[in-house]
């Protein structure tokens, strides 16, 4: 097993550990769990209807909700997201914030910390994002990955300024891979070469680009184990001056093009430079030429 994979296999297991140990020093302030949420954006643009415990935490870019976390939490967590999502506008070179197309009537990205529900969630909807930490004294750092994930789906969904991304699921979920730091699962053509052998027989053979909506996943597919390794990879190409040598840049030119109408496939022949269809097509092979480089 190669060395990126196992860290990205244990970077994984030490998230699950981490949603999973509740921890039992963290007390729930007045009322929890049963305040009346109306003005979320979460309770209008996602199909989540859950409550928060008072006394929202509002820092530059969020509001910090919880059904559990005291106010120091929601401060340090309202910090650490607004340095996230900072390094996020840096990445796409964004000089002016009007860009961002917020729900109606709202400003600010609604982040919501869940500590007690039972759904061991990391989740982005237009105008919010969702992320389990269980404990009271967690390291931010160590949710870094899930949190610029997630920041960067929401980063698009405030580009494109709708409720469903218009991008197709590998590229949507490969680039919030590359935001959150990458995860290197297929570095060499052994990786690439295991990958399609370990695939051949599923409905669509493993290639990504024909995964362009979650029901396009094959029955029983281990999505963030193994498809990410190959969305992670498509992406790196894109952006690597030995692939389509493209930049974030061309990348949100492209979320623009959705939000004024283009397609998905419009756009990114466009300013990438090749067909969906040729790209889907050839695939495999680009992959090949690009890691035997």
């Amino acid at each position: 097993m190669k060395n990126g994979l196992t860290i990205w296999m244990l970077r994984w297991v030490l998230l699950l550990v981490l949603f999973s140990a509740c921890s039992k020093d963290q007390v729930e302030e007045d009322n929890p769990h049963d305040n009346e949420v109306t003005e979320a954006s979460w309770m209008k643009y996602s199909p989540i209807r859950w409550t928060h415990n008072g006394s929202p935490y509002e820092s530059d870019y969020c509001i910090i909700y919880s059904d559990g976390a005291y106010a120091s939490m929601k401060q340090n967590v309202g910090a650490y997201v607004d340095e996230k999502f900072s390094e996020i506008l840096d990445l796409f070179n964004v000089q002016d914030n009007s860009i961002l197309h917020f729900p109606p009537g709202y400003d600010k990205i609604d982040v919501y910390i869940n500590m007690y529900h039972e759904e061991n969630i990391a989740a982005a909807y237009w105008g919010s994002i969702f992320m389990t930490i269980r404990s009271a004294s967690a390291d931010l750092n160590l949710y870094n990955y899930l949190f610029k994930h997630e920041l960067t789906h929401e980063f698009e969904f405030l580009i494109e300024g709708a409720v469903n991304l218009g991008t197709d699921i590998w590229f949507s979920e490969g680039l919030a891979i590359y935001g959150g730091g990458g995860l290197n699962g297929i570095q060499d053509l052994e990786d690439l070469e295991n990958w399609i052998a370990n695939h051949a027989d599923e409905q669509g053979d493993g290639n990504p680009i024909k995964i362009h909506v979650w029901n396009d996943f094959p029955p029983n597919a281990d999505v963030t184990a193994y498809y990410y390794n190959v969305f992670d990879l498509t992406m790196r190409y894109i952006l690597d001056e030995y692939g389509l040598d493209k930049s974030p840049q061309d990348i949100l030119e492209l979320f623009t093009d959705i939000r004024n109408g283009f397609s998905f496939a419009n756009s990114f022949e466009t300013h990438f430079g090749i067909s969906l269809a040729d790209f889907e097509f050839r695939y495999y092979d680009l992959m090949r030429d690009y890691l035997n480089q």
